[in-house]
């Protein structure tokens, strides 16, 4: 819509210096002004969007990451101890990571979607 305002806002803007009205004139590029603020503002909110969206999934994914190496440690310990529910369940925080960390990494685009 905001292409639209443009265009209609420059033509008046135009139509106002050829005809030599002033007033038509100032609407016109009012209208555009306004239109290429809205537009101006619209991209930069996808922009942030997009920018908060990649932070979020880099902050899951060293979550993830974290989960695993805290798991290989757990794992670790329980064979050096003989603790097999130990070990156990350091395998299972690793199976658990690695299962988000593969929804994590995946990527979207813009819009959502899986690139």
């Amino acid at each position: 819509m905001e292409y639209v305002n443009r265009a209609t806002g420059a033509t008046k803007e135009q139509i106002g210096k050829a005809i030599g009205n002033p007033k038509l004139e100032a609407e016109g590029h009012a209208q555009r002004a306004q239109a290429l603020g809205e537009q101006q503002m619209k991209s930069a909110q996808n922009t942030a969007e997009h920018t908060a969206e990649q932070g979020k999934s880099a902050v899951n994914q060293a979550g993830d990451k974290v989960k695993h190496f805290g798991g290989e440690v757990k794992q670790k310990i329980g064979d050096a101890f003989g603790s097999q529910r130990t070990a156990n369940e350091g395998r299972m925080d690793q199976a658990e990571a690695s299962v988000k960390d593969t929804i994590h990494g995946q990527q979207k685009d813009m819009h959502g979607n899986l690139k």
